[in-house]
Protein backbone atom coordinates (compact mmCIF):
# COMPACT_ATOMS: atom_id res chain seq x y z
CA UNK A 1 0.00 0.00 0.00
CA UNK A 2 1.38 3.44 -0.98
CA UNK A 3 1.87 6.22 1.57
CA UNK A 4 -1.01 8.18 0.00
CA UNK A 5 -3.29 5.13 0.13
CA UNK A 6 -2.32 4.50 3.75
CA UNK A 7 -3.20 8.06 4.77
CA UNK A 8 -6.53 7.83 2.94
CA UNK A 9 -7.26 4.53 4.67
CA UNK A 10 -6.49 5.98 8.12
CA UNK A 11 -8.65 9.04 7.50
CA UNK A 12 -11.53 6.87 6.33
CA UNK A 13 -11.14 4.67 9.38
CA UNK A 14 -11.18 7.66 11.72
CA UNK A 15 -14.32 9.02 10.07
CA UNK A 16 -15.98 5.63 10.32
CA UNK A 17 -15.08 5.34 14.01
CA UNK A 18 -16.83 8.63 14.73
CA UNK A 19 -19.81 8.14 12.40
CA UNK A 20 -23.38 7.99 13.76
CA UNK A 21 -23.90 4.51 12.34
CA UNK A 22 -20.97 3.15 14.33
CA UNK A 23 -22.24 4.81 17.52
CA UNK A 24 -25.66 3.24 16.89
CA UNK A 25 -24.08 -0.17 16.53
CA UNK A 26 -22.06 0.36 19.70
CA UNK A 27 -25.16 1.49 21.61
CA UNK A 28 -26.51 -2.05 21.55
CA UNK A 29 -23.41 -3.34 23.34
CA UNK A 30 -23.16 -0.43 25.77
CA UNK A 31 -21.84 -0.29 28.43
CA UNK A 32 -19.99 -3.59 28.14
CA UNK A 33 -16.78 -3.74 30.17
CA UNK A 34 -15.72 -0.13 29.56
CA UNK A 35 -15.86 2.04 32.71
CA UNK A 36 -18.21 5.01 32.76
CA UNK A 37 -16.60 8.29 33.78
CA UNK A 38 -18.71 10.81 35.70
CA UNK A 39 -17.14 14.27 35.70
CA UNK A 40 -18.19 16.66 38.45
CA UNK A 41 -16.99 20.27 38.40
CA UNK A 42 -16.71 20.40 42.20
CA UNK A 43 -13.76 19.69 44.48
CA UNK A 44 -13.59 16.41 46.40
CA UNK A 45 -15.85 16.50 49.44
CA UNK A 46 -17.49 19.80 48.49
CA UNK A 47 -21.02 20.55 47.32
CA UNK A 48 -22.65 17.75 45.35
CA UNK A 49 -19.54 15.53 45.34
CA UNK A 50 -20.78 13.09 48.01
CA UNK A 51 -24.10 12.52 46.28
CA UNK A 52 -22.40 12.21 42.90
CA UNK A 53 -20.39 9.33 44.33
CA UNK A 54 -23.51 7.76 45.86
CA UNK A 55 -25.30 7.88 42.50
CA UNK A 56 -22.16 6.55 40.81
CA UNK A 57 -22.07 3.51 43.10
CA UNK A 58 -25.70 2.74 42.35
CA UNK A 59 -25.21 3.29 38.61
CA UNK A 60 -22.32 0.82 38.55
CA UNK A 61 -24.46 -1.85 40.21
CA UNK A 62 -27.43 -1.15 37.94
CA UNK A 63 -25.41 -1.35 34.73
CA UNK A 64 -22.94 -3.98 36.01
CA UNK A 65 -19.91 -1.91 35.10
CA UNK A 66 -17.27 0.24 36.79
CA UNK A 67 -18.12 3.89 37.36
CA UNK A 68 -15.35 6.40 38.06
CA UNK A 69 -16.04 9.85 39.51
CA UNK A 70 -13.57 12.49 38.37
CA UNK A 71 -13.44 15.89 40.05
CA UNK A 72 -12.56 18.74 37.67
CA UNK A 73 -13.24 21.99 39.56
CA UNK A 74 -12.32 25.45 38.40
CA UNK A 75 -13.54 28.46 36.44
CA UNK A 76 -16.98 28.49 38.09
CA UNK A 77 -17.72 24.96 36.95
CA UNK A 78 -16.91 25.58 33.30
CA UNK A 79 -13.64 23.63 33.32
CA UNK A 80 -15.20 20.27 34.17
CA UNK A 81 -18.20 21.01 31.98
CA UNK A 82 -15.92 21.62 28.99
CA UNK A 83 -14.18 18.27 29.57
CA UNK A 84 -17.49 16.52 28.94
CA UNK A 85 -18.42 18.77 26.02
CA UNK A 86 -15.27 17.66 24.21
CA UNK A 87 -15.56 13.94 25.07
CA UNK A 88 -16.72 11.33 22.54
CA UNK A 89 -20.53 10.99 22.52
CA UNK A 90 -20.53 7.28 23.32
CA UNK A 91 -22.13 7.13 26.78
CA UNK A 92 -18.87 6.64 28.65
CA UNK A 93 -18.41 10.24 29.85
CA UNK A 94 -21.15 12.07 31.73
CA UNK A 95 -21.46 15.35 33.58
CA UNK A 96 -23.14 15.54 36.99
CA UNK A 97 -23.49 19.16 38.00
CA UNK A 98 -25.73 21.91 39.23
CA UNK A 99 -27.44 23.90 36.50
CA UNK A 100 -25.10 26.88 36.89
CA UNK A 101 -22.76 26.06 33.95
CA UNK A 102 -25.85 26.14 31.71
CA UNK A 103 -28.16 28.75 33.25
CA UNK A 104 -25.77 31.26 34.78
CA UNK A 105 -22.08 31.02 33.80
CA UNK A 106 -22.65 31.73 30.07
CA UNK A 107 -24.16 35.11 31.04
CA UNK A 108 -21.69 35.98 33.80
CA UNK A 109 -18.54 35.34 31.78
CA UNK A 110 -17.53 37.07 28.57
CA UNK A 111 -16.77 33.66 27.08
CA UNK A 112 -17.17 30.02 28.09
CA UNK A 113 -15.32 27.23 26.23
CA UNK A 114 -18.47 25.31 25.28
CA UNK A 115 -21.90 25.97 23.81
CA UNK A 116 -24.42 25.33 26.58
CA UNK A 117 -27.25 24.74 24.12
CA UNK A 118 -25.50 22.71 21.42
CA UNK A 119 -22.74 20.68 23.08
CA UNK A 120 -24.88 18.66 25.50
CA UNK A 121 -28.00 16.57 25.78
CA UNK A 122 -29.86 16.75 29.11
CA UNK A 123 -30.48 13.33 30.67
CA UNK A 124 -32.27 13.72 34.02
CA UNK A 125 -32.54 15.94 37.08
CA UNK A 126 -31.49 14.01 40.19
CA UNK A 127 -32.41 16.17 43.17
CA UNK A 128 -33.01 19.73 44.26
CA UNK A 129 -32.95 21.79 47.40
CA UNK A 130 -33.61 25.28 48.61
CA UNK A 131 -31.30 27.30 50.80
CA UNK A 132 -31.71 29.14 54.06
CA UNK A 133 -31.52 32.89 54.47
CA UNK A 134 -29.48 33.06 57.67
CA UNK A 135 -28.39 35.74 60.10
CA UNK A 136 -25.52 36.25 62.49
CA UNK A 137 -26.31 36.04 66.22
CA UNK A 138 -25.10 39.66 66.24
CA UNK A 139 -28.07 40.66 64.07
CA UNK A 140 -30.80 41.88 66.44
CA UNK A 141 -33.74 40.59 64.43
CA UNK A 142 -35.24 37.11 64.42
CA UNK A 143 -37.33 37.08 61.23
CA UNK A 144 -37.34 38.07 57.58
CA UNK A 145 -39.69 40.94 58.47
CA UNK A 146 -37.12 42.19 60.99
CA UNK A 147 -34.41 42.11 58.31
CA UNK A 148 -36.53 44.02 55.81
CA UNK A 149 -37.50 46.62 58.40
CA UNK A 150 -33.89 47.15 59.46
CA UNK A 151 -32.71 47.42 55.85
CA UNK A 152 -35.40 49.99 55.06
CA UNK A 153 -34.47 52.08 58.09
CA UNK A 154 -30.83 52.30 56.98
CA UNK A 155 -30.30 51.34 53.32
CA UNK A 156 -26.89 49.75 52.70
CA UNK A 157 -26.01 49.46 56.39
CA UNK A 158 -26.59 45.70 56.55
CA UNK A 159 -24.07 43.51 54.74
CA UNK A 160 -24.60 40.06 53.29
CA UNK A 161 -22.20 37.32 52.24
CA UNK A 162 -22.18 35.23 49.08
CA UNK A 163 -19.89 32.70 47.44
CA UNK A 164 -18.84 35.37 44.96
CA UNK A 165 -20.32 37.44 42.13
CA UNK A 166 -22.96 35.49 40.24
CA UNK A 167 -23.23 32.73 42.83
CA UNK A 168 -26.63 31.36 43.81
CA UNK A 169 -26.41 33.30 47.08
CA UNK A 170 -25.59 36.56 45.27
CA UNK A 171 -28.37 36.21 42.70
CA UNK A 172 -30.87 34.98 45.29
CA UNK A 173 -30.35 37.94 47.60
CA UNK A 174 -30.54 40.30 44.63
CA UNK A 175 -33.99 38.85 43.93
CA UNK A 176 -34.94 39.25 47.59
CA UNK A 177 -33.78 42.87 47.60
CA UNK A 178 -35.89 43.61 44.53
CA UNK A 179 -38.98 41.92 45.99
CA UNK A 180 -38.63 43.63 49.38
CA UNK A 181 -37.43 46.93 47.91
CA UNK A 182 -34.38 47.06 50.15
CA UNK A 183 -30.66 47.63 49.69
CA UNK A 184 -27.89 45.70 51.44
CA UNK A 185 -24.13 45.65 50.88
CA UNK A 186 -22.64 42.64 49.12
CA UNK A 187 -19.54 40.99 50.62
CA UNK A 188 -18.27 38.27 48.24
CA UNK A 189 -16.44 35.28 49.71
CA UNK A 190 -14.51 32.50 48.00
CA UNK A 191 -15.84 29.94 50.47
CA UNK A 192 -18.52 29.66 53.16
CA UNK A 193 -18.93 32.78 55.25
CA UNK A 194 -20.43 30.90 58.19
CA UNK A 195 -17.39 31.46 60.46
CA UNK A 196 -17.70 35.20 59.90
CA UNK A 197 -21.48 35.05 60.37
CA UNK A 198 -20.97 33.33 63.70
CA UNK A 199 -18.31 35.89 64.62
CA UNK A 200 -20.46 38.86 63.62
CA UNK A 201 -18.22 40.17 60.82
CA UNK A 202 -21.08 39.79 58.35
CA UNK A 203 -24.79 39.89 59.16
CA UNK A 204 -26.72 37.94 56.50
CA UNK A 205 -26.04 34.86 54.38
CA UNK A 206 -27.69 32.44 51.96
CA UNK A 207 -26.56 28.91 52.64
CA UNK A 208 -27.50 25.39 51.45
CA UNK A 209 -28.88 22.94 54.03
CA UNK A 210 -25.78 20.73 54.50
CA UNK A 211 -23.74 23.65 55.84
CA UNK A 212 -26.60 25.68 57.32
CA UNK A 213 -28.56 23.07 59.29
CA UNK A 214 -25.87 22.01 61.82
CA UNK A 215 -25.21 25.64 62.73
CA UNK A 216 -28.90 26.55 62.90
CA UNK A 217 -29.71 23.58 65.13
CA UNK A 218 -26.90 24.43 67.54
CA UNK A 219 -27.97 28.07 67.71
CA UNK A 220 -24.80 29.44 66.18
CA UNK A 221 -26.75 31.22 63.43
CA UNK A 222 -30.41 32.17 62.92
CA UNK A 223 -32.67 30.93 60.13
CA UNK A 224 -34.85 33.73 58.74
CA UNK A 225 -36.41 32.01 55.72
CA UNK A 226 -36.23 29.02 53.38
CA UNK A 227 -36.00 29.60 49.63
CA UNK A 228 -37.97 26.56 48.41
CA UNK A 229 -41.60 26.48 47.31
CA UNK A 230 -42.66 24.90 50.61
CA UNK A 231 -41.20 24.75 54.07
CA UNK A 232 -38.22 22.50 54.63
CA UNK A 233 -39.09 19.26 56.44
CA UNK A 234 -35.81 19.71 58.29
CA UNK A 235 -36.99 23.02 59.82
CA UNK A 236 -40.76 23.24 59.37
CA UNK A 237 -41.06 26.29 61.64
CA UNK A 238 -38.97 28.42 59.27
CA UNK A 239 -41.23 30.22 56.75
CA UNK A 240 -40.52 30.37 53.03
CA UNK A 241 -39.63 33.55 51.18
CA UNK A 242 -42.81 33.08 49.15
CA UNK A 243 -44.95 33.40 52.28
CA UNK A 244 -43.86 37.04 52.41
CA UNK A 245 -43.23 37.58 48.70
CA UNK A 246 -45.41 35.30 46.53
CA UNK A 247 -43.50 33.73 43.66
CA UNK A 248 -40.08 34.34 45.21
CA UNK A 249 -38.42 30.94 45.38
CA UNK A 250 -35.05 29.61 44.32
CA UNK A 251 -33.66 26.09 44.15
CA UNK A 252 -30.30 24.57 43.44
CA UNK A 253 -30.66 21.35 41.50
CA UNK A 254 -28.26 18.70 40.25
CA UNK A 255 -28.63 16.82 36.99
CA UNK A 256 -26.91 14.62 34.43
CA UNK A 257 -25.77 15.68 30.95
CA UNK A 258 -24.15 13.69 28.12
CA UNK A 259 -22.19 15.03 25.15
CA UNK A 260 -24.36 16.02 22.20
CA UNK A 261 -24.63 13.18 19.71
CA UNK A 262 -24.80 10.42 22.32
CA UNK A 263 -27.10 7.72 20.88
CA UNK A 264 -30.68 8.17 22.03
CA UNK A 265 -30.88 4.54 23.14
CA UNK A 266 -28.00 5.12 25.58
CA UNK A 267 -29.47 8.40 26.83
CA UNK A 268 -32.79 6.69 27.51
CA UNK A 269 -31.10 3.89 29.43
CA UNK A 270 -29.17 6.42 31.48
CA UNK A 271 -32.31 8.41 32.22
CA UNK A 272 -34.15 5.31 33.38
CA UNK A 273 -31.22 4.12 35.51
CA UNK A 274 -30.66 7.45 37.25
CA UNK A 275 -34.40 8.00 37.77
CA UNK A 276 -34.62 4.61 39.46
CA UNK A 277 -31.64 5.45 41.68
CA UNK A 278 -33.41 8.60 42.90
CA UNK A 279 -36.12 6.31 44.29
CA UNK A 280 -33.78 3.92 46.10
CA UNK A 281 -34.51 4.01 49.87
CA UNK A 282 -30.94 4.76 50.95
CA UNK A 283 -30.62 7.55 48.39
CA UNK A 284 -33.95 9.09 49.38
CA UNK A 285 -33.01 8.91 53.06
CA UNK A 286 -29.62 10.55 52.51
CA UNK A 287 -31.09 13.33 50.38
CA UNK A 288 -33.97 14.11 52.73
CA UNK A 289 -31.70 14.16 55.76
CA UNK A 290 -29.52 16.72 53.99
CA UNK A 291 -32.53 18.91 53.22
CA UNK A 292 -32.80 17.93 49.54
CA UNK A 293 -35.65 16.47 47.50
CA UNK A 294 -35.17 13.53 45.08
CA UNK A 295 -36.15 14.10 41.46
CA UNK A 296 -36.59 11.81 38.46
CA UNK A 297 -37.50 14.05 35.54
CA UNK A 298 -37.78 13.26 31.86
CA UNK A 299 -35.33 14.73 29.35
CA UNK A 300 -38.01 17.13 28.13
CA UNK A 301 -38.77 18.37 31.63
CA UNK A 302 -35.09 18.98 32.31
CA UNK A 303 -34.60 20.82 29.02
CA UNK A 304 -37.62 23.03 29.73
CA UNK A 305 -36.31 23.89 33.20
CA UNK A 306 -32.89 24.82 31.83
CA UNK A 307 -34.39 27.11 29.20
CA UNK A 308 -36.70 28.83 31.68
CA UNK A 309 -33.98 29.35 34.29
CA UNK A 310 -31.43 30.54 31.72
CA UNK A 311 -33.82 33.22 30.51
CA UNK A 312 -34.54 34.39 34.06
CA UNK A 313 -30.88 34.45 35.09
CA UNK A 314 -29.84 36.22 31.90
CA UNK A 315 -32.34 39.01 32.56
CA UNK A 316 -31.27 39.36 36.20
CA UNK A 317 -27.54 39.37 35.44
CA UNK A 318 -27.93 41.97 32.70
CA UNK A 319 -30.21 44.17 34.80
CA UNK A 320 -27.80 44.13 37.76
CA UNK A 321 -24.65 44.38 35.57
CA UNK A 322 -23.13 41.35 37.32
CA UNK A 323 -19.96 39.93 35.86
CA UNK A 324 -17.19 37.51 36.81
CA UNK A 325 -14.60 39.03 34.47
Amino acid sequence: MSRRSTIAFLIAGACLAWSPSVFSQNAAAWPGSTPIRIVTPTPVGVGSDAFTRLYGEHLGRALKTAVIVENRPGAAGTLGTDVVAKSPPNGYTLLVSTSLPFTTSPYLMSKVPYNAQKDFVPVVQLYRGGSFVIASPAFPGKSLADLVAAAKRAPGSINYASYGPGSTAHLGIELLQDAAEIQMTHIPYKQSAIPDLIGGQVMIGWEPPPSALPNIRTGKIKALAYTGDRRSPALPDVPTLAESYPGLEMFTWVGVWAPAGTPEAIVQRLQAAFAAISKEPDVVKALVESGSEPMATTQAQMASTIEREAQAMSRLIKAKHITMN
